[in-house]
């Protein structure tokens, strides 16, 4: 580093200009020259020292107006022969410091300061040492300007001829920079198979030198890195795997950031009843980000949608109060509960929708979205997802492990046994005895214990209605309010409150419906002004209460193709004829049919996770169906595909004519079973 006076011809650096010190004029005085534009301003000696002990002002410590960069040694370690060396080299220049630089003169002071140290077999030559001394002095005395630089040394100009190296970055572009991830020596290859095609065309006194592989690897090494694993991974990749932390988002208190996600559970369940595999159940989780306790969850199998996701939020909002009851082997209470300040997603549909923008904005819950495909941005949940996924999921029968090459010749469904009732309550032991008590690594306690240190239960933000909660947490959708009240997907609402409405404000009605998809029994009506909301059931009560949206679809489907009908009477009678079948052939289904099955069984209100949902959301009766038929699930030919509506029915100018066309595989005589199964 060095050091430096405020004297005659000093340069210095003030908010990046440069200034030559001129002369004083003045005891406390300076004249000061800018060096770009040779412009002389004055500022005194306190003013400069100031400007100093702010950082503003630099010393440039160099007497011809140059900036010389400090050597490569002055923010690393010295190996201790360079160290050794400088000092010997500041010896000699200490010697001749003060004298003249005539080599006669330096060269006997040289020789002098030799014999004295006795170091070394000979003395440097006397040019050197004054090249030396010229560094010392220009680095302000700085030591570090004698250290050694052996890697300076040598010839590091590119001694490859221009064609040879034309070549291989033409071979680096085209096999070692393509997202096939070619090796080095298929770079090698191809640069000397475009070698030998040039020397063709060359004659024999012009003929290029076949590239070696170090040559190869120089050029693949002078690519940036980023770039790179970019071409080879992709951008995504690279970007995942360069990122920089430059900030992040930090919260002080409870509930004033929550994370949310979904994933299937590394596990194969089995039947309650049957005891047979169904599949990998979802679990949708959030988790507060201040204290990692987890809000809320759902497991079911339901794929991840509106639904899944409203009664995870429904879950984190409410007290756990029945929990217990539902899960006596729960030692510890769930104190985590609320409303939540702001919620972090990512891009799915599922939160893409306005419906859930309705239910936060509500309620005062901000909804930030992260970037595409970049899942630290809510990694507290990601994480949770794992930890939860490794402690309870691996290890036991039925575990899918989460890399498939870690499988084998391990069958999950072979060995599956735990029942999804009792997974569900696993997860829930695991969470509240074992997750919420460990301490964690960050916050040096455990969740529970920081959730009850930061926020007591009486300032916990929580809906004003319950009532009017499901309501926000519905669907939404707008309709039509006529005599015969309001139509969704097919089923008509309509109850003595709506007739008033309309004598009230006119026939005919532009209403707010929101749909809980857990129960199409009933409806929630919102009145013009929204000042008002109804609790509708439907019609056809006998068949509506209790089933979901999607069984309802599935109700519809399977009576617009066996039927040849599309009304309440008839997907009535499908119910009923679904639940026959069911019965005769479910034993012979194949997995796939099972998962399905699993879903259209725990599709009801109190097959969630969920042990606080309300008698809103009431479970299928007895009597309604509890598995699916084999003629539910089809193959839809490509040229004739539906759009993924859940709403969509597909009907022509007959009315109810076949759009779904079975494809059907015959099944081996031996399978003691003569009927078709789709494909």
């Amino acid at each position: 580093m060095g050091t430096s006076i405020l004297q005659k011809d000093t340069v210095v650096g003030i908010d990046g200009k440069a200034f030559r010190l001129t002369r004083k004029v003045e005891d406390h005085v300076w004249q000061l020259e800018e060096l770009k534009t040779g412009r002389i301003s004055e500022r005194t000696i306190d003013e400069l020292l100031g400007l100093y002990a702010s950082q503003a002002l630099v010393f440039v410590n160099s007497k011809n107006d140059q900036l010389h960069p400090p050597a490569d040694h002055g923010h690393r370690e010295i190996p201790d022969e360079l160290w050794a060396a400088a000092k010997l080299r500041r010896l000699y220049v200490n010697a001749i410091l003060d004298l003249p630089n005539t080599e006669s003169v330096v060269a006997d002071a040289v020789k002098k300061a030799w014999e004295k140290a006795g170091l070394t077999k000979k003395p440097p030559h006397a040019v050197t040492v004054m090249e030396w001394k010229r560094l010392y002095l220009a680095a302000g005395r700085d030591i570090l300007a004698l250290v050694a630089q052996p890697a300076k040394k040598g010839n590091r100009q590119r001694r490859i001829p221009s064609q040879i190296q034309a070549i291989i970055v033409s071979a680096v572009d085209t096999v070692y920079m393509t997202r096939e991830r070619k090796t080095l020596q298929d770079t090698l290859d191809k640069a000397i198979f475009l070698t030998i095609a040039e020397n063709r065309l060359l004659p024999d006194g012009l003929k290029l030198a076949l590239p070696t592989r170090r040559m190869v690897w120089r050029v693949v090494n002078q690519i940036p890195a980023f770039d790179r694993h970019a071409a080879r991974y992709g951008r995504t990749a690279a970007t995942k795997k360069f990122r920089s932390v430059l900030g992040h988002r930090v919260t002080s208190h409870a509930l004033e950031r929550a994370e949310i996600d979904h994933t299937p559970l590394d596990m194969f369940v089995v039947d309650d009843s049957t005891g047979l595999p169904l599949g990998r159940p979802w679990l949708t989780v959030c988790i507060d980000d201040f204290t990692r306790c987890v809000l809320g969850i759902h497991i079911g199998f339901e794929p991840p949608s509106y639904l899944t996701v409203a009664r995870c939020l429904r879950h984190a909002f409410v007290p756990k109060a029945s929990m217990k009851t539902l899960y006596p082997g729960v030692t510890n209470a769930w104190n985590a509960f609320g409303v939540m300040r702001s919620l972090v997603v990512d891009n799915g549909l599922e939160f893409h929708c306005k419906s859930l923008e309705v239910a936060c904005f509500s309620l005062g819950i901000e909804i930030h979205y992260s970037a595409r495909k970049t899942p630290w941005f809510k990694g507290k949940v990601e994480r949770f997802q794992g930890t939860l996924n490794r402690a309870v999921a691996h290890g036991q029968p039925g575990t899918t492990f989460s890399n498939i090459l870690d499988k084998d010749d391990y069958v999950p469904t072979d060995h599956a046994v735990v029942s999804l009732s009792k997974l569900k309550e696993i997860v829930h032991i695991w969470i509240v005895d074992v997750y919420h008590q460990k301490p964690h690594r960050t916050l040096m306690l455990s969740p529970d214990m920081a959730w009850q240190s930061t926020v007591a239960a009486e300032d916990i933000p929580l809906p004003d209605d319950l009532g009017r909660l499901d309501a926000i947490l519905g669907r939404a959708e707008s309709r039509k309010l006529t005599h015969k009240g309001v139509e969704v997907d097919g089923l008509f609402y309509n109850s003595p409150e709506l007739a008033s409405l309309r004598m009230k404000l006119g026939s005919k009605l532009d209403v707010e419906v929101r749909i809980d998809g857990g129960d199409v029994g009933q409806v929630i009506v919102l009145a013009p002004d929204q000042s008002t909301m109804f609790r509708v059931p439907a019609l056809a009560a006998s068949y509506a209460k209790g089933l979901t949206s999607w069984q309802h679809r599935v109700c519809k489907r399977y009576a617009l193709r066996e039927l040849q009908k599309y009304d309440p009477a008839s997907w009535l009678e499908a119910k009923e004829k679904i639940a026959q079948i069911i019965r005769e052939e479910f034993m012979h289904k194949r997995q796939k049919t099972r998962t399905k099955i699993a879903r259209f069984q725990n599709s009801a209100g109190t097959q969630t996770s969920t042990p606080e949902t309300p008698a809103e959301f009431p479970t299928l009766p007895d009597t309604t169906v509890n598995v699916l038929p084999p003629t539910l699930f089809r193959v839809v030919p490509q040229e004739r595909a539906l759009p993924r509506t859940p709403d969509a029915i597909p009907l022509t100018s007959s009315g109810a004519a076949r759009r779904f066309k079975p494809v059907f595989r015959e099944r081996n005589p031996s399978s003691g079973s003569d009927e078709a199964e789709a494909a």
